[in-house]
């Protein structure tokens, strides 16, 4: 669709709210120029509405000092004078995750003098003698789905013999559904930021349009795998950290159009 001047002021007017206008992606693309990019592939105006309104929701988050000193507080507020272990969101063969440099950042605001014991570590293996003297604080930057999480609970209850009582998750931000779908698996989830689902759960925008077919509309012009329409377990989430997770709506991070030419990705996760 050909842009009309009034919905070119509007697109400009979208990034300048967000304070994007002179912010480049990872790949060092201009925010504002992969956004004309990506409206310029919308053929209707309820398209066209759609990604203005889910641009204006959208969290980009890639200076953690604030939020990491926050977390900071809360942990000192529910543990001082207890022995804890910090330790990030990992997979079973401890591939770096975006939850080591929460680990780092976190660790700068704590004093080890409010505790009766401070350890950050990559693996529960170093304490597994007296693993269960210490509250298991686990961190990440972004919760989507829980699914990770999950995985992790599982493996240090099966490993280490862990309740999952002494198991409590901080996060920067987190999707709501995420947050229901690790009950059971920690003592309690806390995070700086809580989302829910971008299309389905948005009340105003669904008085306006059917949000999912309008959306699919747009998504039916990438190439997305089945796994991740409208994100991972169909999270449907608008958010970035310092990488993009796969839970966010693919349009602002995949790779490659049905045409076989470049997706104008905002956001790009590669």
């Amino acid at each position: 669709m050909a842009l009309s001047f009034e919905q070119l002021l509007i697109i400009d007017e979208v990034i300048e709210a967000k304070g994007w206008s002179e912010k480049k992606n990872r790949l060092g693309g201009n925010i504002n120029d992969v956004a004309f990019q990506l409206f310029s592939l919308t053929t209707t105006e309820e398209q066209f509405a759609l990604i203005t309104h889910i641009i204006k929701s959208y969290f980009w988050c890639t200076d953690y000092y604030d939020h990491c000193s926050e977390i900071a507080r809360r942990i000192t507020g529910a543990f001082k004078g207890e022995k804890i272990a910090i330790i990030p969101i990992s997979d079973s063969k401890q591939k770096i995750k975006s939850g080591h440099s929460v680990v780092y950042e976190i660790s700068c605001f704590l004093d080890k003098s409010d505790f009766a014991d401070l350890k950050t570590l990559e693996s529960l293996s170093s304490i597994k003698n007296n693993v269960n003297e210490y509250s298991i604080i686990v961190v990440d930057d972004f919760v989507g789905s829980g699914t990770q999480f999950r995985k992790f609970s599982r493996r240090s209850i099966a490993n280490f013999g862990i309740h999952p009582a002494d198991i409590y998750l901080y996060s920067i931000a987190m999707m709501e559904r995420a947050r229901i779908r690790i009950d059971g698996f920690c003592y309690s989830a806390s995070t700086c930021f809580e989302f829910r689902r971008a299309l389905s759960d948005d009340t105003d925008l669904n008085l306006q349009m059917d949000a999912l077919d309008v959306y699919a509309q747009i998504e039916s012009l990438a190439v997305v795998g089945k796994d991740y329409v409208q994100g991972y377990l169909k999270s449907e989430a608008l958010v970035s950290m310092k990488k993009t997770p796969n839970n966010t709506l693919p349009i602002f991070w995949c790779d490659t159009s049905t045409s076989g030419s470049s997706w104008p990705a905002m956001f790009p996760r590669n």
